[in-house]
C-alpha cells in the first residue's frame, strides 16, 4: 500500500485539527503547580548565569538543555508556570498535528487514530506539559520523519537536506538524546533505500540528504560540550548511574508503559513491543526500517554497550514515539477490517484511551507534587516572610522558584540555627519522610506533604518547628 499524496483530505484534517486543540488542552490543564525538580534546576541554572552566552558557555550540566534554558531565561525566575512550560505546550501540540500528517499519508483512518494516540499518550502530555527540551526535540524529530517518508515515497517537494539539518540541530540543542533519534532517522532511508537500489547508491542518496543533517548534529554536540572540553571545566551530571541489566529493564518498561497509559511493571509491555514490529511487515508499511530501528535495535544497543543512567525512562522516549506511529497503523488497519479484527481494534483503542485518560488525570490532579503547596503552606503561617532549612541540596531550586513564582519573601538555608521550617524532599525508592523530625536541637512536626504521581514527579514534606 503506498501513501497518500499530501495534503489529506480536508475532513480528516480538520479531525486532525481537533485532536491537536485536545492534546493543547490537555497539555494545558497538566501544566499547573510549581515546576518539579529538573524544571526548577533547569530554571535556577539559567537565571544564574544571567546571559544568553552564559547558557551556552557556563553551566555545563546535562540538566541544561540549551534551547530550553534560553526560553526560562527570557521569561525569568518568577514566570508563572503556565508561561514556563509554554515553549513545550506549544511544541507537544504541535507534534500531535505532525504525527496525525504522518499517519494519514497512509489513509484517512490512520491519520485520524495516530493523532488521537499522539495528543492522549501519558508520556507526551508529561513531557509536553514540563519546562524542559523534550516536546521540542520531539516536535523535531516528527518534522525529519515527516518530510524523510515524504521522500522514500517520492514526493520531489521533500527533498529537502537544509531543512532536515535545521531539524537535527534545533533538536539537538533542546535535547541531546535526538543523536538517538538521528541515527534512527539515516538509518531508516539508508536501509529503505538498499533494499530498492542497492548499497552505492543507497549511500549516495543518504549522504545528499542527510549528509548536512549530519553535520549539523555534530555541530550541535560541539556546542554543548566544547566549553567543557576547552575550558577546563568539568561537565556534570544531575545523576550518574552504572549499566545493570534491571536498571535497563526498568526503564524500558516504564517508558512504555507510559506510552500506552498502562504504567506498570510488566515484561509483557517490551515482548509485545517487539511482536508488534515483528508483525509490521504484514500492514505492507513503508516505515518498517524505522520501526525496526527504534524500538528494537536502539533499546538492544543501549544495553550491549552498557550507557550509563540506562534506568531514565524518558532515554527511550525514540522507542515511544515509534511505537505510537506503529500503534496508528496496526489499529486502523484493524479497524478497516472487518469480523474480530475490527472489534479487537476498536477495543484496543478504547482501552488505550480510556487508560491513558485515567493516567493523565492522575497528572493533572497530582500536579507533580506541585512544591508551590509547600510555599503556600508557609506563606499561610508567616504571611511576611520566612527562613527554611532544606535537608538536601535539590530543595534549593524547588523551593527557589515555588517562591520566586509566588512572590514571597524565603530566605533558604542549609545549616543551623534552627528556622521555622524544614523542607524534606526525597524520590521514589527512599523511604518516606517521618511525621516529625529534629534539626539544630529543636523539633519539627509535619504540616504539609506531596508524593508525585507519574514520570515527572515530586515527594516533599514541610515541617514546622514545636513551640
Amino acid at each position: 500500500m503506498r501513501s497518500l499524496a499530501f495534503p489529506p483530505p480536508s475532513r480528516t484534517l480538520a479531525w486532525i485539527v481537533i485532536l491537536t486543540l485536545v492534546g493543547a488542552i490537555l497539555r494545558i490543564a497538566a501544566s499547573a503547580g510549581a515546576l518539579w525538580l529538573d524544571e526548577a534546576w533547569s530554571a535556577v541554572l539559567a537565571d544564574n548565569v544571567q546571559t544568553p552566552l552564559g547558557v551556552f558557555v557556563q553551566i555545563n550540566h546535562d540538566n541544561n538543555h540549551h534551547l530550553n534554558s534560553l526560553w526560562l531565561q527570557s521569561v525569568g525566575l518568577g514566570a508563572p508556570p503556565l508561561v514556563a512550560r509554554g515553549l513545550a505546550i506549544v511544541a507537544g501540540s504541535l507534534s500531535v498535528l505532525v504525527a496525525g500528517l504522518i499517519g494519514a499519508r497512509r489513509n484517512p483512518a490512520t491519520g485520524i487514530i495516530t493523532a488521537l494516540l499522539f495528543a492522549l499518550s501519558p508520556v507526551l502530555v508529561t513531557l509536553g506539559s514540563e519546562a524542559r527540551g523534550y516536546a521540542p526535540m520531539t516536535l523535531m524529530v516528527l518534522v525529519a520523519a515527516w518530510y524523510i517518508d515524504r521522500y522514500l515515497d517520492g514526493d520531489e517537494r521533500a527533498d529537502r537536506p537544509v531543512t532536515l539539518a535545521v531539524c537535527f540541530f534545533v533538536g539537538a540543542l533542546f535535547q541531546l538524546t535526538m543523536i538517538f533519534a538521528a541515527c534512527a532517522l539515516v538509518g531508516w532511508p539508508a536501509l529503505t533505500l538498499w533494499r530498492r537500489h542497492g548499497l552505492k547508491r543507497a549511500t549516495l542518496v543518504t549522504l545528499r540528504l542527510l549528509g548536512p543533517a549530519m553535520v549539523a548534529m555534530v555541530v550541535a554536540v560541539a556546542i554543548v560540550f566544547a566549553p567543557a572540553v576547552f575550558g577546563g571545566a568539568e561537565f556534570r551530571f544531575g545523576s550518574y548511574q552504572d549499566f545493570t541489566i534491571l536498571l535497563f529493564l526498568r526503564g524500558i518498561i516504564d517508558l512504555l508503559g507510559y506510552v500506552v497509559g498502562a504504567p506498570v511493571i510488566s515484561f509483557f509491555l517490551p515482548a509485545g513491543a517487539v511482536v508488534l514490529t515483528v508483525l509490521a511487515r504484514s500492514l505492507g508499511t513503508p516505515r518498517l526500517a524505522l520501526y525496526w530501528l527504534a524500538i528494537v535495535a536502539f533499546p538492544l544497543t543501549v544495553a550491549a554497550l552498557h550507557t550509563m543512567n540506562a534506568g531514565h525512562a524518558r532515554y527511550y522516549l525514540l522507542a515511544g514515539l515509534a511505537l505510537l506511529l506503529l500503534l496508528g497503523e496496526t489499529l486502523a488497519a484493524l479497524i478497516r477490517a472487518s469480523g474480530w479484527k475490527r472489534i479487537a481494534g476498536g477495543g484496543a483503542l478504547l482501552l488505550f484511551s480510556g487508560a491513558s485518560m485515567a493516567a493523565n488525570l492522575d497528572l493533572i490532579r497530582n500536579q507533580r507534587g506541585d512544591p508551590g503547596a509547600a510555599v503556600r503552606a508557609m506563606a499561610a503561617r508567616a504571611p511576611a516572610g520566612t527562613r527554611v532549612i532544606i535537608d538536601r541540596e535539590t530543595g534549593l531550586a524547588l523551593l527557589k522558584v515555588a517562591a520566586a513564582e509566588a512572590g514571597y519573601p524565603l530566605e533558604i538555608a542549609t545549616r543551623c540555627p534552627a528556622a521555622r521550617f524544614v523542607f524534606a524532599d526525597w524520590f521514589n525508592g527512599e523511604d518516606d519522610s517521618p511525621p516529625a523530625i529534629e534539626r539544630c536541637g529543636a523539633r519539627y512536626r509535619a504540616i504539609a506533604s506531596a508524593d508525585g504521581i507519574g514520570m515527572s514527579a515530586q515527594n516533599w514534606t514541610l515541617y514546622e518547628r514545636v513551640r
